[in-house]
């Protein structure tokens, strides 16, 4: 498998940039004023674990598809 300076400064330039896209979804939300629990109704369930590192999974499959579709 042979790459060209395009293909590495684009995987160069996302490899960069993941860790950024990690820093802001980890932000905190907003100060909560009172006793009532911060979602409504009571059991919350996070969903945000997972899904950053799946929709990663995603691009380097679709990736590496496509990477496969120009060498056949």
């Amino acid at each position: 498998m042979k790459l060209n300076l395009k293909q590495i400064s684009l995987l160069l330039v996302l490899l960069a940039a993941s860790p950024l896209f990690m820093e802001l979804m980890a932000q905190p939300g907003p100060p909560t004023s009172g006793g009532q629990p911060p979602c409504w109704p009571p059991p919350c369930i996070p969903v945000d674990g997972g899904l950053g590192f799946l929709i990663a999974a995603g691009a380097i499959y679709g990736g590496k598809k496509l990477l496969d579709m120009r060498k056949g």
